[in-house]
């Protein structure tokens, strides 16, 4: 009876493995999953227009609408509504310039002894020179704020500007 037991448990293994491993055909080769392409942050098509005389020569009251400012300036920094529901949007730029200018001076000079005491050729010949460098830099930053108000429709309503060079 162990026997049968046996033979039978051995008959059903042999099934099972016949019908649980397909073969795959010789000739299929793996695929190699593609890597996927790295995340690129979008980069500014062109730096902000934003300026004291563009805005007080392109915003209008009443007429500009927020996709306008964000064509000419980009998207605000601060977007907030206050407790009446006026939408109001700040934008702030700060450009920070450093100059650096460098001055070189190089004095050479040349004597030649035998030319000045009217030795001829027999004269000995000396060769100098000398060198300075001095550097100098200046700071200058620029600051504009534009706070600029919208009305129901999101035209300007109001908006005022404060430019600063220090």
């Amino acid at each position: 009876m162990f026997v049968r037991w046996l033979t039978l448990g051995f008959s059903i293994f042999a099934i099972a493995a016949c019908v649980s491993s397909p073969k795959l055909p010789e000739t299929a080769a793996p695929t190699a999953v593609p890597a996927p392409a790295p995340i690129v942050a979008p980069q500014p098509a062109t730096p902000s227009a934003l300026s004291y005389g563009i805005v007080t020569s392109q915003v209008r009251k009443g007429e500009t609408t927020q996709l306008d400012l964000v064509q000419l300036f980009g998207s605000p920094n601060i977007s907030t509504y206050d407790s009446a529901g006026i939408e109001t949007w700040v934008y702030e730029r700060t450009v920070t310039q450093t100059d650096v200018q460098s001055n070189t001076k190089a004095v050479q000079g040349a004597a030649n002894l035998g030319v000045f005491f009217n030795f001829g050729n027999a004269g000995a010949g000396v060769a100098g020179s000398q060198s300075t460098q001095a550097a100098s830099t200046a700071s200058s930053v620029r600051s504009i704020t534009v706070i600029v108000k919208f009305n129901d429709k999101k035209i300007v309503s109001d908006y005022s500007v404060r430019a600063s060079y220090f």
